[in-house]
């Protein structure tokens, strides 16, 4: 008897537990406070970079973005198992991967890692967040520090020397900020092309520290400075593990016009047409003899799916096809992918070409590796920036090469258009 009063009991008890709902996932929504440590092996320097990255949760699931001051850039996809989160960018094939750590049912703090490509070997970043409900303020956060009398808030230019002392490959560049009672916001560039935004806090302290950063997908940029007087600030530029920059930033009347981008990179023969060659999706050559391109005005775009900037480039590129395909003008990207696998290239071309809607071809010419441009494009002489716009004419001459690009951190986006519109207008009237 008393056994089956156990057994009746025991099943009872089992049905009891059977019938609790499961637990249900934590609750991810928030606008974390992040940051990533930059780190490779073999080199001794490690830095964290923070940023913002908003997870919400849409009638379509969940949706999330990095955040760096007012820049906004969205995850491919988001999607939750039980207390992790994958965060997908499609376009570098890269992953950001954390699970909760604290905090149920509404999650307080996440831990994990963004996996990417960086050349032929993949880079780990380990990733912390932690979340203050309600959602905080836009970031970056106001400083608890002494308010400063320096303000960043001009055009500049900064002076870049390596670690041991010598000018930087790019020594100068210009640069512009603005800033409220809260929030700094710019950028830093060089020739080779901007850096995108940098947020951080306004000046703190007597010395007025500044702390701008950018995670982008593929940047982690840290930059930590002091104001030497009102007009010269220094300090390092984090722009890679093992490739600390010490700068100087003096205040500048004006910024950098398109001069140098139009002087840094030439042709060997301005009065022979320009050579190019690539495959297209279905793995045909496609070259400058092609029928297509014969009597049209032609713009190559040199990047890469890899390169923020042609990122940048990518929709300018593809309104001005729209605007003068029928006047006779074709553009052609010539994508250097990181490593030498096409059919991995091919995929991430075709990510890149249905996140812009590009209509006009993308050639795979080739990988980043040293030396490839020199061999794919001999004709170039002192190529340095992704993306290089070529302007070619009616008989394949090159008439303006037009290094890096200037994104919508740096003010001038509408310039870089009209200025590339001049151009092509002016090719396609001539005769």
């Amino acid at each position: 008897m008393q056994k089956s009063l156990a057994l009746a009991f025991a099943l009872l008890f089992s049905c009891i537990a059977a019938a609790q709902p499961a637990p249900l996932p934590p609750d991810l929504t928030c606008r974390w406070s992040a940051q990533l440590t930059a780190a490779r092996s073999g080199v001794a320097e490690t830095y964290t970079v923070p940023f913002d990255l908003d997870i919400e949760r849409t009638s379509a699931g969940l949706r999330a973005a990095l955040l760096n001051g007012s820049d906004r850039i969205e995850f491919s996809s988001a999607a939750q198992q039980g207390s992790e989160v994958v965060l997908r960018l499609d376009q570098y094939d890269a992953a950001l991967t954390a699970h909760c750590t604290s905090g149920q049912p509404a999650c307080s703090a996440l831990q994990g890692e963004y996996v990417r490509q960086r050349g032929d070997a993949a880079a780990h970043y380990a990733l912390s967040a932690h979340c203050s409900r309600p959602p905080v303020a836009d970031s970056p956060k106001p400083t608890d520090a002494a308010p400063s009398r320096f303000s960043i808030a001009a055009d500049w230019q900064f002076a870049f020397t390596d670690a041991s002392g010598k000018p930087d490959s790019e020594p100068t560049a210009p640069a512009h900020f603005t800033t409220d009672a809260h929030h700094v916001e710019g950028t830093i560039a060089p020739i080779s092309g901007d850096y995108g935004m940098l947020a951080g806090a306004p000046a703190a302290g007597t010395d007025g520290e500044i702390h701008l950063s950018r995670f982008d997908g593929i940047h982690l940029l840290r930059l930590d400075g002091h104001f030497v007087s009102a007009d010269r600030i220094e300090g390092i530029f984090h722009v890679a593990p093992g490739h600390p920059l010490s700068f100087v930033a003096t205040r500048a009347a004006t910024a950098q016009g398109f001069e140098e981008a139009e002087r840094l990179t030439s042709v060997e023969n301005p009065s022979e047409p320009f050579r190019f060659h690539g495959l297209d999706s279905s793995g045909s050559a496609i070259t400058q003899a092609d029928p297509a391109f014969r009597g049209k005005v032609v713009l190559l775009d040199i990047f890469g799916t890899w390169c923020p900037n042609c990122h940048d480039e990518a929709p300018v590129l593809q309104s001005l096809y729209a605007k003068f395909h029928a006047r006779g003008l074709e553009i052609v990207g010539l994508s250097y992918e990181y490593v030498d696998d096409t059919a991995r290239s091919q995929r991430l071309l075709g990510v890149y070409r249905r996140k812009y809607s590009i209509a006009f071809p993308l050639l795979l010419a080739g990988t980043t590796a040293s030396g490839q441009i020199a061999a794919t494009l001999p004709q170039l002489r002192n190529f340095g920036a992704f993306p290089t716009t070529i302007f070619l004419d009616r008989r394949g001459r090159v008439r303006l090469i037009h290094a890096g690009f200037s994104g919508p951190a740096t003010g001038r986006l509408e310039e870089v258009q009209q200025s590339f519109e001049r151009t092509i207008v002016k090719l396609l009237d001539e005769e």
